[in-house]
């Protein structure tokens, strides 16, 4: 039975010499049993018989797959380069003036809202100085007002009016700096944001210009990207792209070009582009490395397979290909992913039959049996 399974799945002409091979086969064993005698012939027959049993116990069943047909298709023409992502707002707080922090009003890690108090310094002297500024102030008012009146009763000289109303006006710009060193011993935050990590402690004395904290703005984040220049005409603002970042390998991040620079650099030969994503979740960050995908156009009559039946060993590609009933690795290059599918650009011909999965239990040569669709070796045993 064997046999003629082993013969159905040959060639025709295959099949031919493996049935002249066999019966040359057992008129050379006639006449050596002729010349040897029957007991030397019959112990050939149970070695024979015994080595083919064995055979028959040493071959494993066959692996039961899952497979599919390589399809031909169309593909988005893509561009694919690689780009940097930047917080859509970010600051490094700074101290204005050189004091003491008294207070932190924030959690590192935590989010504020535009004009929160963040971080204030000891303030007393500069509450102190707006006190004396306003007392100032209102003297200098009362003076002026006394002298105006009487200045149109031409009791006062023009000359003591002008004076009276040059000291008012010293005494409100010193009550609005007062109220500006006031404002600068307590920060506020710019924007809505994620602050970061302070290696400052309350109680600490800085100098002015410190830096404090971060705080960042990921509500959205922007990519920035080049493009060659032979591709200018292919990109625009509103045009879809797609980001991949490491950090999360199986998901892709969609938004818009909002910006293209009017000019081409000399050295690269390109032209940068800068799109918008937005980060609800805030799963994107600043400085993340990305990989941009832009879709430019359309590819026709392209191989395609499931995605799952593309295996990658280091940088090689490769899928488990069925012929014959058996199971053959070929080497493949891919393209365009979208969709569940790949774009296959070298390796495989239209109507392949590929596996897409129980590849963990096959090697080269293994006998496969496919439960999703027809042996593809039925058609070869009719």
């Amino acid at each position: 039975m064997r046999f003629v399974l082993f013969l159905k799945s040959l060639s025709p002409s295959q099949a031919v010499l493996s049935i002249l091979a066999v019966v040359i086969g057992f008129l050379s064993l006639w006449f050596v049993g002729l010349k040897l005698g029957k007991p030397v012939m019959r112990s050939i027959c149970i070695a024979a018989m015994s080595g083919d049993k064995q055979a028959g116990l040493n071959e494993r069943p066959a692996r039961v797959v899952e497979a599919q047909t390589v399809n031909i298709g169309s593909v988005s023409k893509r561009l694919n380069t690689v780009g940097n992502m930047r917080a859509n707002a970010m600051v490094i707080v700074k101290s204005e003036i050189s004091g003491k922090i008294a207070e932190l009003l924030f959690t590192e890690g935590g989010t504020v809202k535009k004009g929160d108090l963040i971080i204030r310094f000891e303030d007393a002297e500069y509450k102190g100085a707006v006190l004396q500024a306003e007392g100032e102030l209102e003297n200098a008012t009362s003076n002026f007002e006394r002298i105006s009146k009487l200045h149109e009763k031409n009791v006062e000289s023009s000359k003591k009016l002008d004076e009276a109303k040059a000291s008012l006006k010293v005494a409100e710009g010193k009550l609005q700096q007062a109220k500006a060193r006031l404002e600068q011993a307590n920060i506020k935050a710019p924007f809505d944001g994620t602050i970061g990590i302070m290696n400052i402690n309350a109680g600490a004395f800085v100098q002015a210009a410190t830096e404090l904290v971060t705080l960042v703005d990921n509500s959205s984040v922007k990519v920035s990207f080049k493009v060659p220049e032979k591709n200018i005409h292919d990109v625009g603002v509103g045009q879809i792209v797609e980001v991949k970042v490491s950090a999360f390998k199986n998901q892709i991040f969609t938004g818009t070009i909002e910006a293209v620079d009017a000019k081409i650099e000399k050295e690269s030969h390109s032209v940068e582009v800068k799109g918008i994503i937005p980060n609800p979740d805030s799963l994107l960050r600043d400085g993340l490395f990305a990989n941009v995908s832009l879709i430019i156009g359309e590819k026709g009559n392209t191989m395609t397979v499931d995605e799952s039946s593309v295996e990658r060993q280091g940088e090689v590609e490769f899928v488990w290909v069925i012929e014959r009933g058996r199971a053959e690795r070929k080497r493949v290059l891919t393209g365009t992913r979208e969709n569940g599918q790949v774009e296959i650009v070298a390796g495989l011909q239209p109507g392949q039959i590929v596996v897409t999965s129980g590849q963990l239990k096959l090697s080269d040569g293994a006998k496969v049996r496919i439960s999703n669709m027809p042996d593809p070796s039925a058609k070869i045993m009719l």
